[in-house]
């Protein structure tokens, strides 16, 4: 029943043109450095379920509040949340709209615009 709604690939170099076909992006990492990919996913507008695990997705995510975080390992949780998903459609559009708008705090341009602001009035 799930291969209906659910397909998964190996590894492809360039996984842009799979996920601009999704409704869901979901990280089940059990680490992760930024989340880069996270990022990606919210500018493709995809809406995100990801574990919540260290130094990333926290923090993309607002804690919760532009995308839905479950424990690492809790693929209970996990299955929650994507029912979650598919039964409150005007929430979690909602939220990836917001999560859209972050997009901008991680925006490296103005990150080197903050950094040398910072820089310079040391100097």
């Amino acid at each position: 029943m799930l291969k209906k709604f659910i397909k998964i690939i190996n590894y492809k170099k360039n996984p842009f043109q799979y996920l601009k076909k999704s409704n869901l992006f979901f990280l089940s990492s059990k680490y992760e450095d930024l989340a880069n990919v996270l990022l990606e996913a919210l500018t493709l507008k995809k809406f995100i379920i990801s574990s919540n695990c260290p130094t990333g997705p926290s923090e993309i995510l607002d804690n919760g509040k532009t995308g839905l975080l479950f424990k690492v390992r809790d693929y209970k949780e996990l299955a929650k949340k994507i029912i979650f998903f598919h039964s409150n459609k005007k929430l979690w559009h909602k939220m990836m709209l917001i999560g859209n708008k972050r997009l901008k705090g991680f925006d490296h341009n103005l990150n080197l615009i903050k950094y040398f602001n910072v820089i310079k009035n040391y100097l």
